[in-house]
């Protein structure tokens, strides 16, 4: 049987009890101004009791929020398992990924390593690293290209896959929506720090279904810094840092049983997951840093930074907006 999270004895705690209300009050303080910067001054109420009758249920739920926040990032040893809170400590444009779940990370292209090539079914150790060579490219072309990024230039990321997939591809980048599984792209009017994204992940490689196919299964982790102009918007190191993870198969297939055309990789689906973002442009495909969004108010889901983070979990099930 769990015990109840609602009788830690922190919560009959009396000063700690009125530490958390003052911190609750400072947040809610700072949501609003956040809402007011974005949606505008809202109408005073002629209601009084009305209007504290709701500023006391924001703040009981601001106090349990802090409660499970802090709680869990005290107990939470690991690399950048507070990057979600406000920091006193101005964010470093220069080291953005310093108190992060991705500060260790490699960066960019040397975050992605093809495991040593060996014979896999009907492969040579000398096809199988052409193929995972192969799907390195694609992944760089997809996620860290920068004009992929910037201007959405698929052409180098579109020649990599076999020229009868091609058009398929390309057809899923004429939709009004960002095909984000395929590829990463900037919101218009975002650019990324000159230290450019953090990677991590694995790669392995397994027979395919059929004579003459390779399966290569990716999972890996890309983290983002954003530039801004206004570093006071800045209030957690995750306001710039946004996350995408994909876990994605892909085919390769080769030798007499294809036909020229169907020869090189094809897409074989998978998943993709988003944190730390800014929902309004994700609903288009696009990654935005979370200072841009709207402000979400809500108790907290209890995982921390590094969970989202780790490629090597299961991708959560979760909406993350």
């Amino acid at each position: 049987m769990h015990p109840d999270e609602f009788d830690h004895p922190d919560l009959r705690d009396r000063s700690w009890t009125k530490r958390a209300e003052r911190r609750a009050r400072r947040e809610a303080r700072r949501v609003r101004r956040r809402q007011v910067a974005v949606w505008g001054q809202p109408k005073r109420r002629s209601h009084r009791v009305r209007w504290l009758a709701l500023g006391a249920v924001v703040v009981a739920a601001a106090s349990v929020g802090i409660y499970y926040v802090e709680r869990n990032a005290e107990e939470d040893t690991r690399p950048g398992s507070r990057a979600d809170l406000p920091s006193i400590n101005p964010v470093d444009l220069d080291r953005p990924f310093a108190s992060t779940p991705a500060r260790n990370w490699a960066d960019g292209a040397a975050g992605i390593v093809p495991p040593d090539p060996v014979a896999v079914g009907d492969f040579s150790a000398e096809q199988v690293g052409e193929a995972t060579e192969t799907m390195k490219r694609i992944l760089v072309a997809s996620r860290l290209d920068s004009r992929m990024l910037s201007e959405g230039d698929t052409d180098a990321f579109v020649s990599l896959f076999a020229p009868n997939q091609r058009e398929w591809v390309r057809e899923q980048f004429s939709t009004p929506r960002w095909p984000a599984a395929l590829a990463t792209r900037l919101a218009p009017g975002f650019r990324l720090l000159p230290s450019g994204p953090k990677v991590r992940g694995s790669m392995r490689v397994e027979a395919g279904e059929r004579p003459g196919e390779l399966r290569v299964r990716t999972s890996y982790a890309f983290a983002y810094a954003f530039h801004t102009d206004d570093p006071s918007a800045v209030h957690a190191p995750l306001d710039i840092v946004a996350l995408y993870r994909a876990r994605l198969s892909f085919v390769w297939r080769d030798g007499d049983l294809w036909r020229r055309g169907d020869r090189g990789f094809a897409f074989d689906g998978g998943q993709g997951f988003s944190y730390s973002i800014a929902c309004e442009q994700a609903e288009k495909g696009m990654l935005a840093p979370a200072y841009s969004g709207r402000a979400r108010l809500g108790l907290p889901s209890g995982r921390r930074p590094p969970e989202y983070f780790d490629p090597a979990n299961p991708i959560p099930d979760e909406d993350s907006c």
